[in-house]
């Protein structure tokens, strides 16, 4: 299921008047069918649907790994291992819980995505809270958007594959 929260302009961020630049809802229109591609590639956790929607080079930052990404097999690999270990847990699928879009420019975006995960009675059994920022590629064939940074921001303590100690920077 896919719910779209919002989608603002930056207040500094100007687009571009060039005719082959999208108006701003165009933009609306390309990530919200971005969005929807990805929500339905973790429908069934796909790794090869997911891996589409990344530009090269990457970095995924989460707690299955972090790293930067050169080639579709390492980042397919990534993916799939972290698709294992959500099966493993019990996890068998993923949707957008709820999605914050902002265009930086004609030709980047950022968002903020609450994905539920559910088991295998379909209950709601955890949420993870991730940032994507994304370009706008022209290759292979025409405009797309991908994502070239995923970033997980609040993990569900049942995603937790253990404690951590955190690092404080607060001020005594």
């Amino acid at each position: 299921m896919f719910t779209e929260t919002t989608l603002r302009a930056s207040p500094r961020a100007s687009l571009s008047t060039t005719p082959e630049r999208k108006n701003p809802a165009d933009l609306r229109a390309e990530l919200q069918l971005f969005f929807k591609a990805y929500d339905s590639a973790c429908l069934d956790f796909d790794a090869d649907a997911v891996v589409a929607l990344y530009d090269l080079p990457c970095l995924v930052s989460g707690m299955h790994g972090h790293g930067s990404f050169s080639a579709r097999g390492e980042l397919r690999a990534h993916f799939a291992k972290v698709f294992a270990a959500y099966r493993q847990q019990g996890l068998m699928s993923a949707s957008l819980a709820s999605l914050t879009i902002n265009a930086l420019s004609g030709d980047f975006a950022r968002a903020e995505a609450v994905w539920s995960f559910s088991n295998a009675r379909g209950a709601d059994a955890a949420s993870l809270a991730s940032a994507y920022t994304l370009r706008r590629t022209t290759w292979p064939a025409g405009a797309r958007w991908r994502v070239v940074h995923a970033l997980a921001l609040d993990e569900a303590e049942n995603l937790r594959p253990a404690k951590r100690r955190l690092l404080s920077l607060a001020q005594r």
